[in-house]
């Protein structure tokens, strides 16, 4: 297959998955554009039909992340219409499945060094923690309880892959 074609075929997504592969595997200095066209089997000038430069690819990794793993995971398990316990299950079984903390790890590692992702990662936190508290209050919890529940519920469906890895 000719580079030209390759080309056409790849979109934005496809470099940020790229992109997210070699983030989850090797953190932000992993994330080089010579590194993601190898990955790709692309020449790097495709790079630039899509972003305008690394940091802009950067951004859009973030927006992504923001994107994927917290509205997007929010919003399916609100369709599901399930009662407040219900939620929190389906919440743990699909951030395990779709290997949330994969990501999350190296994001919040990518925040003590820059101070944009460190905001985007506090508010993250608060919608991720909004909306699971939301759930502990519905199940009656007083806001100190659901508070409480709703940080140790996030803190651990993100960490426990790592501190139980095998």
């Amino acid at each position: 297959m000719s580079d030209v074609r390759k080309t056409s075929q790849l979109d934005r997504r496809d470099w940020l998955e790229a992109a997210w592969e070699a983030f989850a595997t090797g953190g932000i200095a992993a994330v080089t554009v010579q590194g993601i066209a190898e990955q790709l089997e692309i020449t790097r000038g495709s790079f630039y039909h899509h972003f305008s430069n690394r940091a802009d690819l950067l951004r859009g990794l973030l927006e992504h992340w923001q994107t994927e793993w917290t509205t997007d995971v929010r919003d399916t398990i609100q369709a599901l219409q399930l009662d407040p316990m219900q939620t929190l299950v389906a919440l743990a079984r699909l951030i395990r499945a779709k290997g949330a903390s994969r990501y999350d790890v190296r994001v919040r590692a990518w925040a003590l060094t820059d101070t944009t992702v460190r905001e985007v990662v506090r508010n993250v936190d608060e919608v991720r923690l909004g909306f699971i508290r939301s759930q502990f209050t519905a199940l009656g919890f007083d806001p100190i309880e659901a508070e409480s529940r709703a940080r140790l519920f996030l803190y651990y469906e993100l960490a426990e892959p790592a501190v139980l890895a095998e």
